[in-house]
């Protein structure tokens, strides 16, 4: 099962004012070993993170690596990115972790549709059973964990040395 914990608060501080404006797939490449067989055991790692910021617009690239292994080796992988431009609305200006919690969540919401769509096809078109990318979960981050993240964050208060006298 796909599951990230996002803070929902960060993430709609931007998502109030943010309008998708285009999805471009921005890198792909694959391979398979045709000659493998066997039951198949697929992994898809990803992450979305802000890949430029200027004026309103917004972009944010989301990278996929999926692979795909039998019990006794890999028998194909994809790496696949995508570009998604959104216009931010508005003069306000978002703390870096909102914008973060923006890219991760809905850069994962909007993008994961092509992937999936892509990857079943790229599957079947390699001779494997086509795979179907499962539903994605998101999960609220609690209060506890946001004190955690609060206290990472936090500059770290270093006392000064005394002199001696």
């Amino acid at each position: 099962m796909a599951e990230i914990t996002v803070d929902f608060v960060a993430a709609g501080r931007v998502a109030s004012r943010a309008e998708l404006k285009a999805i471009r797939l921005i890198q792909i490449s694959a391979q398979c070993d045709p000659k493998t067989s066997g039951p198949l055991e697929p992994t898809l790692d990803h992450d979305c993170t802000v890949a430029n910021r200027s004026g309103s617009a917004l972009e944010i690239a989301c990278n996929y690596r999926f692979n795909v292994r039998t019990t006794q080796a890999d028998v194909a992988n994809a790496v696949i990115v995508y570009l998604l431009t959104y216009e931010l609305q508005g003069n306000e200006l978002f703390a870096e972790d909102d914008i973060g919690q923006f890219a991760l969540s809905n850069g994962t919401l909007h993008s994961w549709p092509f992937v999936r769509e892509l990857l079943y096809a790229l599957t079947s078109r390699m001779g494997y059973p086509p795979y179907t990318l499962p539903v994605f979960h998101f999960k609220a981050k609690t209060p506890q964990q946001e004190k955690v993240a609060e206290k990472i964050n936090e500059p770290e208060q270093v006392d000064a040395p005394k002199s001696p006298g």
